[in-house]
């Protein structure tokens, strides 16, 4: 029996819109699409229907080794609350960008949630290599014995994450190693930001034993009440440790990866940031994912002009929303998002994953809309047609077309509430999130 929703069409291309209009839902695929009001089973009035999003950079959806870090895996709660919150945020389909699990781990949970999850690799030798360097907690032999070759003939869609925030002196640093490096030296608690203000003071933004400013370094052990606690030499020598063992083998990672992309034919996602951003134009082509391009390291200058670089080489432009519009704290991070979003150089957005505090992926494109810089039909396509267009192989989800899944979100015209999701046709999610 058809389902047929009434309400504000958005098709995901960017461009369409039906106001009003109808998509029939049958046998869990779209049949139609058109404008008009219908006598249906489910009007919305002035809201959007929309495709369901599709987000390319998510961690800790499946069992397994988590981030290019190689860490101890998430529990299944948690990937159940990770995928929920994902879900109630209007989102339906995601890729999985934690290249270490096996297939076996990636198959674990799957039919236990309706978002659709699918899944990338990084099983080479440097990446294993970069992951024991910063931690690696999570591997097993299994896990260093597994190859990029073995697991796209099972299924996988893409070379990555390659590279992290742990292992390229990024977020992850910031967040836990860092801390946890100081507390257990000193017993002093620092946040990430204080983290980062001390790492960026020792290494700089490009990560390198070069660009150790000790006034800054001062001032930095100063707001983050370690002074008396630890020498200037002592946070020097903990900040190296933690940051640099695995600087090399992650960008040798990165070549790895590129080489056995052009080799089997699939796309790569490369960890973008100020320390990587030269080995990633070195190695970008039709088939880079360029994560996170609106990375916290960057200057706003800089992203914008990396971003120019990559796309004059053919590569996808991803940024993404972390958590940067509704903290309190470090609000000036997302300064090269919107920068990026004015100049147009976005091809998708995704959410990466802010320790774990990540937004779902429509609150970002909220942002985006309330503040003017995109219609909300143009912002939709960001997180749906055009990953349907760019990545095919990834989804064929993504726009509201006949034959295509009848995943579909339900949004408020600024996308600030998600009204209703729908996998296959099926509503899992109802009047439950705001963005």
């Amino acid at each position: 029996m058809a389902t047929i929703l009434t309400g504000t069409v958005v098709t995901g291309d960017g461009r369409t819109v039906h106001e009003p209009g109808y998509v029939v839902v049958e046998g869990g695929r779209i049949a139609e699409v058109g404008p008009g009001r219908r006598a249906g089973t489910v009007d919305y009035g002035p809201d959007l229907i929309a495709p369901g999003l599709v987000n390319i950079h998510v961690h800790c959806v499946t069992r397994g080794p988590a981030h290019a870090t190689g860490s101890k895996s998430p529990t299944d709660a948690e990937v159940f609350a990770f995928k929920e919150r994902h879900l109630r945020g209007g989102t339906t389909s995601v890729l999985s960008v934690d290249g270490f699990p096996l297939w076996s781990e990636y198959q674990a949970l799957a039919g236990t949630h309706p978002l659709k999850v699918r899944k990338c690799t990084a099983h080479t030798p440097a990446n294993v290599r970069a992951a024991e360097a910063a931690d690696g907690e999570g591997l097993t032999d299994a896990h260093r014995r597994a190859t990029v070759d073995e697991l796209v003939a099972q299924g996988a869609v893409c070379i990555g994450e390659i590279g992290a925030g742990g292992t390229l002196g990024g977020g992850m640093q910031d967040n836990i190693y860092i801390p946890q490096a100081i507390a257990a030296r000193s017993g002093a608690r620092i946040d990430p930001f204080q983290a980062r203000a001390l790492k960026e003071a020792v290494l700089g933004r490009t990560i390198s034993s070069a660009n150790l400013d000790r006034q800054a370094l001062r001032r930095a052990m100063a707001e983050a009440g370690l002074v008396g606690l630890m020498s200037e030499d002592a946070v020097i020598e903990t900040i190296e440790r933690c940051v640099l063992p695995s600087l090399d083998q992650a960008f040798a990672g990165l070549r790895e990866a590129a080489a056995a992309s052009g080799r089997l034919d699939r796309p790569f996602m490369v960890h973008h940031a100020a320390a990587s951003a030269e080995v990633v134009l070195e190695l970008a082509n039709e088939r880079m994912i360029a994560a996170h391009a609106n990375h916290p390291s960057f200057t706003v200058d800089e992203a914008i002009r990396y971003a120019r670089a990559l796309r004059a080489r053919g590569a996808v432009l991803e940024i993404s929303g972390l958590n940067l519009f509704t903290r309190t704290k470090g609000q000036e991070d997302a300064e090269p998002f919107l920068a990026l979003v004015r100049e147009r150089l976005v091809d998708v957005v995704g959410t990466d994953y802010a320790a774990g505090h990540y937004d779902p992926v429509s609150v970002a494109l909220s942002a985006i809309v309330r503040r003017g810089l995109m219609s909300a039909v143009e912002a939709i396509a960001l997180s749906s047609g055009n990953v349907a267009r760019r990545l095919p192989a990834f989804t064929d989800a993504g726009l509201l077309e006949p034959g295509r899944p009848a995943d579909i979100a339900v949004f408020s015209p600024d996308l600030g509430a998600v009204r209703a999701v729908y996998v296959d046709g099926r509503p899992v999610a109802s009047a439950t999130a705001r963005a």
